[in-house]
């Protein structure tokens, strides 16, 4: 439903998706406190009040304006359910099995916000977490990378050659490698060292800024060409601004424990 909202609250849609929920009990008629009725079904001021609060903590300024965009994409959302209800979309066997992913979804997301209850995650926690992750980075060296990858040697060799004679390695690339970097002429970005296979990080790691491999490469993707750009020493985001990073990293962690918690007393029979 981008279309009944300006660019400016894109951004909003995914919180507001997620705080409907308060509409999925089913519809109501028109009562005291509706903000607005739609074909007699209200949509509560407690309930935009709601949404309005869970945006507002994600850094919107509560403003007549935003009231309004969100009322009327409510409304929208509103209109589009009572067609879809009345056309009978929801009862097609492919709705109702979309209807059971999403409530199964649901359920799932209710227990690990539950089990995070009891086991939340705290600040401790993630200054763990972030000197663990410093600690496994060490000195790294970081390397931004250009490669072109074909399915033999006798291509690579020929790359080489051609780049020997003054081609260029991003034209090259777009025309010769079967890697999908080739869209971006082989441009890779900065990588960290450590998260480079070794096959290619252990010859990268006496190339100088600027170089080419002066042999083919082998992998299990095919026969790499690499660029040496430029190399820096890797420079590690502080605590602060690592924190919504490392959350979620946390949070898969909570995952897996309760999920590992689960399988230990089911039943599971194959």
């Amino acid at each position: 439903m981008q279309m009944f909202l300006s660019k400016k609250y894109l951004v909003l849609l995914a919180c507001l998706a997620l705080c409907t929920t308060a509409f999925a009990q089913g519809p109501k008629k028109a009562a005291t406190g509706a903000a607005v009725t739609v074909n007699g079904v209200a949509i509560s001021d407690k309930a935009l009040d709601q949404i309005i609060k869970s945006i507002v903590a994600q850094g919107q300024a509560d403003t007549p304006e935003l009231r309004k965009t969100i009322l009327d994409e409510l409304i929208a959302r509103e209109l589009f359910v009572q067609e879809s209800a009345k056309l009978g979309l929801d009862k097609t066997p492919e709705a109702k099995e979309q209807f059971a992913q999403i409530h199964q979804n649901f359920l799932m997301d209710l227990l690990v916000n539950n089990y995070l209850k009891s086991h939340p995650i705290t600040e401790s926690d993630m200054r763990g977490e972030y000197d663990r992750q410093i600690a496994a980075i060490g000195d790294s060296q970081e390397y931004n990378l250009k490669q072109i990858v074909v399915p033999t040697e006798t291509d690579a060799k020929a790359i080489i050659a051609s780049l020997k004679k003054g081609e260029n390695f991003e034209s090259l690339a777009k025309d010769k490698s079967i890697d999908p970097s080739k869209s971006q002429g082989g441009n890779l970005g900065w990588v960290l060292s450590k998260q480079i296979i070794p096959a290619i990080s252990n010859v990268i790691a006496n190339m100088s800024k600027g170089s080419v491999s002066s042999s083919p490469i082998q992998t299990a993707a095919g026969w790499h060409v690499v660029k040496v750009e430029d190399v820096r020493p890797f420079k590690a985001p502080s605590f602060d601004e690592s924190k919504q990073r490392l959350q979620q990293a946390l949070l898969q962690n909570k995952r897996l424990e309760l999920l590992k918690s689960l399988k230990d007393s089911a039943k599971i029979v194959q």
